[in-house]
């Protein structure tokens, strides 16, 4: 069901503004009767003294301070003529405020017979909205259609009122899917109304982030490719098949996908705003025309969502393998994981350590080991945020560590290059007397990383 509320609220607040003009015109004409009532009385003093019961009620409720200096003023010009002393200066100045009070009180009918007008001025100009209005409200509340003369008489008042385009939209779009349910539902049809509009106004995406993922622009150019054959797959389950088959590490698909779904959310981003621009929204053959191309991305979109939600969760399952390992040395004996520790920010320690011990453990989720491609196909990697640690399997069950880094841009071929150059042990001998020092190593290790690392979450 469409949401009227919001454009009731609307409706009933503008009714509501017209019933308190209509309450301030009803005070502003009677406090100007009253004020005409006293103008009436007020040519001169005699009329003045004459009439002075009843001008000094009125003002009591128009004026209090007007009313008690005319009081003072009265009642001293009624001494002076009781003594017949009207020449002295107390006295005319007593007839002076009072001829200066009634001119404010001119002044005030003067203004309130303005405000009046403007008043009703506004009421008129109202006037036709809000029947409008009425006649929309009572369409709502009886469940009929709403005509198209009343829809573009509140189009236009909502465009004047500066209504943004997107507001204007919504308000239409909930009352062309209140009519399509009225009409449905006089001629028994089934309701097919797709609220896309809607949709695509509420929409909103979770941005994906491969910053943690090792970036290969091999892969960036294979999604600018594919994402140019989308129009034409018929099949996404056999496309998917062959994105499979054609990128078999799990770094470089997850990357993939990712790359894939911020194109898709891009160009869905662009077709939304179209809708928001009105001349859009009112021209059908456009509308249609994005909400066709919406639908598809949109599907299309969710596809790829879930077959990269798919690989993170078998990415975060548990590896069970159990693994010794190694420490590969530099030509004078030195352990080179022991050397790169000094470069890694005391933040990251932790996890350094952490990625050793679960490895050893067999606790390592999928997602924290991985193959390399062609270039460095005989290694692998472990990670965790930004950490790098790079191992050369000598067995099934022994990783001889070359050595570790952090992540610190996009392609991290530096990194890898420079670890990956290393030798790693070929001979028996070799590799047994790392075996034999590889506790020892491991010790060192344990100990820089326990006195170095930060205190605390990262």
């Amino acid at each position: 069901m469409p949401d009227l509320s919001k454009l009731i609220n609307l409706l009933q607040f503008e009714l509501s503004k017209e019933k308190k003009k209509q309450q301030q015109l009803d005070s502003l004409t009677l406090t100007y009767d009253l004020y005409k009532e006293i103008l009436n009385y007020t040519d001169n003093i005699d009329s003045i003294l004459e009439n002075k019961d009843i001008i000094l009620i009125i003002l009591d409720t128009l004026d209090r301070d007007i009313q008690l200096t005319m009081t003072k003023k009265i009642s001293v010009i009624e001494l002076f003529k009781r003594k017949q002393m009207t020449d002295l200066k107390s006295y005319s100045n007593a007839v002076a405020v009072i001829e200066k009070l009634v001119s404010t009180i001119r002044k005030n009918y003067i203004e309130l017979s303005m405000q009046i007008s403007e008043t009703k001025k506004e009421l008129e100009k109202d006037n036709s909205n809000n029947r409008i209005f009425e006649l929309i409200l009572k369409k709502i509340e009886y469940g009929q259609y709403i005509s198209y003369n009343l829809i573009e008489h509140l189009t236009h008042y909502l465009e004047e009122k500066k209504v943004s385009s997107v507001e204007l939209i919504i308000y239409l779009e909930n009352m062309r899917i209140y009519n399509k349910n009225i009409y449905e539902k006089i001629h028994h049809l089934p309701k097919n109304y797709k609220n896309d509009i809607l949709d695509m106004l509420s929409l909103g995406f979770e941005k994906l982030d491969y910053s943690e993922l090792d970036y290969n622009a091999e892969i960036a150019k294979k999604a600018d490719f594919h994402y140019s054959l989308l129009k034409y797959q018929k099949n996404l389950d056999e496309y998917l098949i062959e994105i499979k088959n054609e990128i078999t590490n799990s770094n470089d698909l997850q990357l993939f996908y990712i790359l894939m779904i911020n194109k898709i959310q891009d160009e869905i981003l662009s077709l939304i705003s179209l809708i928001k621009d009105k001349e859009f929204y009112i021209d059908d053959q456009a509308k249609n025309e994005i909400v066709f191309s919406y639908r598809r991305l949109l599907k299309i979109y969710l596809f790829f969502r879930d077959a990269y939600f798919n690989t993170i969760k078998i990415e975060e399952q548990a590896s069970p393998v159990k693994a010794n390992i190694i420490f590969a040395q530099n030509p004078n004996g030195k352990c080179y994981f022991l050397k790169d520790l000094k470069s890694v920010n005391n933040e990251y320690l932790a996890k350094v350590l952490e990625l050793i011990e679960k490895l050893q453990n067999g606790n390592l989720a999928n997602k924290n080991i991985a193959g390399f491609t062609s270039l460095y196909k005989e290694f692998k990697k472990l990670k965790d945020d930004q950490i790098r640690i790079v191992l050369h399997q000598i067995n099934p069950s022994l990783y001889c560590v070359m050595g570790v880094g952090v992540k610190k841009d996009n392609t991290g071929d530096s990194l890898y290059s420079l670890i990956c150059a290393r030798k790693y042990p070929k001979e028996e001998t070799e590799i047994i007397k790392l075996q034999n020092e590889s506790a020892s190593t491991l010790q060192e290790v344990t100990d820089y990383i326990n006195q170095n690392k930060r205190k605390g979450n990262r």
